[in-house]
């Protein structure tokens, strides 16, 4: 948890009402879209074009959720999930990709997405993807 964020308490349930997501992708158009989904719902958004300046933005930052695409230049997105779910405390990860193969979703499970997400996506997709990840149910 981050210290930008609010919780809130309904019952025994924690949410998180401003959470500070991180994402990384390297093509700019679905960054920005990524972005403006995430903020017209309260998120602060932080942005990385590599693996490496995603690592370095999770050791600087402490996010409170990581979508990232698995492809990226520098270090791909598998070793940034398990970079994010071996942070203190550990990040969750949403894993974005247009290679869909089974082994892709086993290997993302593998370094601990919580999350994986096929491109091309809807925006209801990718809100539902943040919003499991970060275990808020939809009503």
């Amino acid at each position: 948890m981050t210290d930008s964020s609010r919780i809130i308490r309904a019952g025994d349930e924690r949410l998180i009402v401003s959470p500070k997501t991180l994402i990384v992708e390297d093509e700019p158009d679905l960054l920005e879209t990524c972005v403006r989904l995430l903020r017209q719902v309260g998120h602060s958004c932080l942005m990385a074009r590599s693996g490496r300046e995603a690592i370095a933005l999770i050791d600087a930052e402490h996010p409170d959720l990581v979508v990232t695409d698995l492809r990226l230049p520098t270090i791909n997105g598998l070793a940034v999930t398990r970079h994010a779910c071996q942070a203190s405390p550990p990040v969750p990860v949403v894993l974005i990709t247009g290679y869909t193969s089974t082994e892709a979703k086993q290997e993302a499970q593998a370094a601990g997405a919580l999350v994986f997400l096929p491109k091309p996506f809807t925006a209801a997709e990718f809100m539902g993807a943040v919003n499991r990840a970060l275990g808020i149910s939809s009503a």
